[in-house]
This record gives structure tokens, C-alpha cells and sequence, in this order.
């Protein structure tokens, strides 16, 4: 691995924008709140330093020049300011008042400033003849004082299936987060996706904590994308079967849970399943999820006087149970499944058509 250091101004970085891969495999999300933000912003019109950036070059890369390796989230912040996603707090300095300060009014009243905002100079460290186990030590390394969460640190792992989880989550609509509700922050949707592969690659057979799916992402870190097919186009289309369930009830599967346990449904009777009645599916699982919440707290209730109780729901008391409780225990995604098929596979003729074989064994 060689390392050059350059010296590159903010409008050097803006002009390179559109060259730059801001998300590489090991990279996270953007994670940064506004007021990081805005300090970031703020620091730089006051001429204040700030770390160094370090871009990999990177050849054979038919869209990008450069990924980021690290300042990721200083990238962001700035091309964020400057596409006008926020102003910045008040404070006063060098006679200006920033409350409000678009990057806009920063060009049209504060030209002199604006000028310097633009030829700030900034120091990058253009990374060459990398391998990826180096990118990703040097990652790893380089966040040693911002702590990675488990997600972050599973996709720093150079894996094939990470990669193709990550393509599934990049170009598959279900994640449209304006139509599934689930935000993408620090990896989210990877994460429930990893949890949900998991739990269908090993069939339930193991549990789907941290370790088991870092286990998933070593395990297939070198399998050929020939050899994944298989399991890939069946995670393709319990998706699209989960998208036309949440149009119907945007934000469905919110929680990962839901996410995880409706997809292993699907999942593990796809051979089976023909179609489903999105609409009755939707309203069936929105009735139940309803429920849970009322329920929750006191779950016991749901199963005190058989004979006398108009809410006696045992499925519903023990899938309570499974969800609160150490949710990624493989014993408690058995019973929740088992649940699931209770609740949304009996019904056969209302929500899926061709079922019965499954049902059956």
C-alpha cells in the first residue's frame, strides 16, 4: 500500500464530487446529526484545522476515481452545506452573523468569505496499490476512537454475500425508505436484511446474533456468485412479495422483528407459494401487530381463563414472550415462526394460494 499526501482545497473536493464513492462496502451510512454538521461547517469559516482525509484510488472503477476511506462523514457535511440541506446556528465572527447561513447567502452576501470557504485548503492522503484486507485494516484502524457498531464492523469484513446484500439493498424497492419506514442509518436495512439471511441460509439452526451473522459473511466471504444464485433470487422475490404487502401498509415492517419473521415465512415456503393477497396479508399482519403493542406489557393476560376469556390468544401470549426476550435466540425465532404459520399460513385460501404441500409436511 503507497500513501501521497496532497493538499486539495474545498473547491477541489466539490469539483470531485461527483468522483468520489462516498459508500464503499466498509464505509457506514451517514450517522452525523445536524449540530456536528453545522460545527463542522462553522470550524472551516473560521479557518480552524480539521483531520485529514484519505481517498483510495481506485482504476478499474468505470463510474468513481476515489472511494473515501475515511472523513466520510466530513464529505457529507460539506457537499450537504453547500447543496443547501441546512444552515448553520447563530454565532459571530470576523463581523458576520451566521444564524440562518445558507451556503447561498454565504456566496451572495459574504463574498470574500465565501472565497476563502472555497479555497480552504484541506489535506488528503491518496491511498494506491491496496489490497482490500489493507483498506479495511486501515479502516478499522482509523475509527479506533469513534466506535464501530456491530453492523459497521460486519461489513468491513471483505465478503461476497456482504456485497451482494449490499447490491440487494441498493437496487431492491422494497428498501425505498420513504415506503418501507425503515431509516438507513448505520446500516439499518443491511442489518435487517443480515439478520433475516441468516436465519434462512442455516434454516433456523442457528441463532441470529452478531456472531452467527459475522459467521454468515465468513463462511461465504470467497463463494461464487454462481454458487448464491439460488439463495439470492429467493431473497429477490420474498422481497418483492414483502413490497406489495407494505404498499398497502407502508411502514409495515418497521420493526425488525416483523421484518425478520415475515420474511422467513415467505421464505421458507416460497417452493410453495403462487401468490398472495397483498391487501388481506397486510391487514391480517397489521391486526396482529396491533395486538402485540396492546399487549406487551402484560402479555399473561392473554392467556388467564381459558374458558371465560374473549381474548385468549396462547400463539399470541408465547410470540410476545419470543419477541421480548433475547429475540435472536434461535429456540425463540422457532417459535415465532411457528406462530406465523399459525396465524397467516392456516388461512390458505384467503392470503397465499398453494400452500397446502408445505402446510402439510
Amino acid at each position: 500500500m503507497k500513501i501521497k499526501v496532497e493538499t486539495w482545497t474545498l473547491n477541489d473536493l466539490v469539483n470531485a464530487q461527483g468522483k468520489i464513492n462516498p459508500k464503499p462496502q466498509y464505509q457506514r451510512t451517514s450517522v452525523w446529526q445536524p449540530p456536528k454538521k453545522k460545527l463542522l461547517i462553522d470550524s472551516i469559516l473560521r479557518g480552524y484545522d480539521i483531520p485529514k482525509f484519505y481517498l483510495r484510488k481506485t482504476p478499474n472503477d468505470l463510474i468513481f476515481n476515489y472511494e473515501v476511506t475515511d472523513g466520510q462523514q466530513r464529505m457529507r457535511a460539506i457537499w450537504e452545506f453547500i447543496e443547501g440541506k441546512f444552515t448553520l446556528d447563530e454565532a459571530t465572527f470576523d463581523n458576520i452573523n451566521t444564524k440562518n447561513l445558507s451556503y447561498n447567502k454565504l456566496s451572495k452576501t459574504h463574498v470574500l468569505k465565501h472565497t476563502k470557504f472555497l479555497n480552504y485548503q484541506i489535506t488528503v492522503a491518496i491511498i494506491t496499490e491496496a489490497s482490500q484486507e489493507e483498506i479495511r485494516t486501515l479502516f478499522a484502524r482509523l475509527q479506533m476512537g469513534e466506535r464501530l457498531n456491530p453492523t459497521e464492523l460486519r461489513h468491513a469484513i471483505a465478503s461476497n454475500i456482504g456485497n451482494a446484500i449490499n447490491s440487494i439493498v441498493d437496487n431492491h424497492s422494497f428498501f425505498d425508505e420513504k415506503e418501507c419506514k425503515i431509516k438507513n442509518v448505520r446500516f439499518k436495512h443491511q442489518d435487517y436484511l443480515d439478520n433475516a439471511i441468516t436465519l434462512a441460509y442455516y434454516d433456523g439452526s442457528r441463532n441470529v446474533k452478531a456472531s452467527d451473522m459475522r459467521h454468515l459473511y465468513i463462511e461465504l466471504a470467497n463463494s461464487p456468485l454462481d454458487d448464491m444464485q439460488p439463495l439470492l433470487m429467493k431473497v429477490n422475490r420474498t422481497l418483492d412479495f414483502m413490497k406489495r404487502v407494505n404498499s398497502y401498509k407502508k411502514g409495515i415492517f418497521k420493526n425488525k422483528w416483523a421484518f425478520v419473521d415475515t420474511f422467513f415465512l415467505i421464505y421458507k415456503n416460497l417452493d410453495q407459494i403462487v401468490d398472495i393477497n397483498a391487501n388481506m396479508l397486510a391487514g391480517a399482519f397489521d391486526s396482529f401487530e396491533k395486538l402485540r403493542r396492546e399487549h406487551n406489557s402484560h402479555p399473561e393476560v392473554l392467556i388467564e381463563d381459558k374458558e371465560n376469556n374473549i381474548i385468549y390468544d396462547k400463539d399470541l401470549y408465547e410470540y410476545i414472550i419470543a419477541f421480548k426476550t433475547s429475540g435472536a435466540d434461535k429456540n425463540n425465532t422457532k417459535t415465532r415462526h411457528r406462530v406465523f404459520c399459525n396465524k397467516f399460513l392456516n388461512p390458505l385460501n384467503f392470503m397465499f394460494q398453494s400452500c397446502q404441500q408445505s402446510l402439510q409436511n
